[in-house]
């Protein structure tokens, strides 16, 4: 299994220290399931470990998450709650896939940079597989997911300044460590993918036909994308819902050009300069763009309907009523984190 660079095509093993090719281009795993076999007995995402490239399992015990119907604006909807993961977050299938090929490789010391949940999930499973780690965030960034990241042991560099210097300040120490970064390494989209297998399952096979997600660096949509291909490929769906990427006016690199980040209640997709933009804008449907009143109007209306989910997740219920969907076509929403690691000065009352 290597990494093959999508511009020039090179391949690299897989404990290459920077998630990046020599020419600029970025990384897609060579690497293509032949079969779906999924273990009953298992009730976690590890279920389809024959779809998943690594061996040897770093895990923290991730349940098959739920979903549960939800009413927005007099339509049915499901929610798929990916904050019931360990951390908190979706980051978690990421996090597992990537500590476990990279502790499969022999890495034993890595960096990465995050606004939040990345950091508490990819810390978490560092802490799990007895691994080091480095977290470069903002200093702004919520407490509480701080907290989380100190108390796994990983060594926190807060970083003044916009989410793109805290990137800057990892960058600049490329090379020296393993560059563990959830927005440019495949093997994060690898475990992310999770998420469509589980909703194929959960769905009886007949999957929805549009998907809300709150999009920054891409790791939900283009995960999904990868999942629902696969199984496609593998011949147990037909068909691709629509994917349609959620994101705050302060920051929507998927739409504005240049992007200038301004500070948002959404601070988890605060990612002005993803990696994968090209590749985003390949898969995404739509993209819908919402605004600092409709995210605490949407975080408000979670919490009323007794959904714990930070503010960043609440972007899909603004973006739900922008749309206009048939009545007849299914819907699913992504919450994507927690509101008990989320502490910036709002509430739901």
């Amino acid at each position: 299994m290597l990494l093959k660079c999508q511009n020039c095509g090179r391949t690299f093993n897989i404990a290459r220290k920077v998630p990046w090719c020599e020419c600029g281009g970025v990384f897609d795993l060579d690497f293509v399931p032949d079969s779906l076999d999924i273990d009953p007995c298992d009730f976690s995402f590890w279920r389809y470990g024959g779809v998943l490239p690594v061996q040897e399992r770093v895990s923290l015990g991730e349940p098959i998450t739920p979903i549960v119907p939800l009413l927005v604006e007099n339509r049915n909807v499901s929610a798929k709650l990916e904050y019931l993961l360990p951390t908190g977050s979706f980051k978690d299938r990421g996090a597992a896939i990537l500590v476990s090929a990279m502790r499969e490789s022999g890495v034993d010391r890595f960096m990465e940079d995050s606004s939040g949940n990345a950091a508490a999930a990819m810390s978490a499973y560092a802490a799990r597989a007895g691994m080091r780690c480095e977290i470069f965030c903002p200093a702004s960034a919520s407490p509480v997911k701080l907290i989380q990241v100190e108390r796994s042991g990983a060594t926190i560099h807060r970083i003044e300044g916009s989410r793109d210097q805290t990137t800057a300040a990892v960058m600049s120490r490329a090379g020296e460590i393993f560059y563990a970064s959830h927005n440019w390494h495949p093997l994060f989209l690898h475990g992310t993918k999770t998420m469509a297998y589980e909703i194929a399952e959960q769905s009886h096979w007949v999957l929805p036909d549009h998907i809300l997600a709150p999009t920054g660096g891409g790791a939900v949509l283009l995960g999904l994308h990868l999942g629902f291909t696969e199984l496609m490929k593998l011949g147990r769906t037909s068909t691709m819902p629509k994917l349609h990427a959620v994101q705050a006016e302060a920051c929507a690199p998927l739409v504005q050009n240049p992007v200038q980040p301004a500070p948002s209640l959404a601070e988890g997709i605060l990612t002005s300069k993803p990696p994968r933009l090209s590749m985003l804008r390949r898969v995404v449907d739509s993209v819908i763009v919402v605004s600092e009143p409709e995210i605490l109007q949407g975080f408000r209306f979670l919490n009323a309907c007794g959904f714990n989910a930070e503010p960043t997740s609440a972007v899909v219920v603004p973006a739900l009523r922008k749309m206009n969907i048939p009545p007849d076509e299914s819907v699913l929403v992504v919450l994507t984190g927690s509101g008990m690691k989320s502490w910036n000065g709002v509430s739901g009352a």
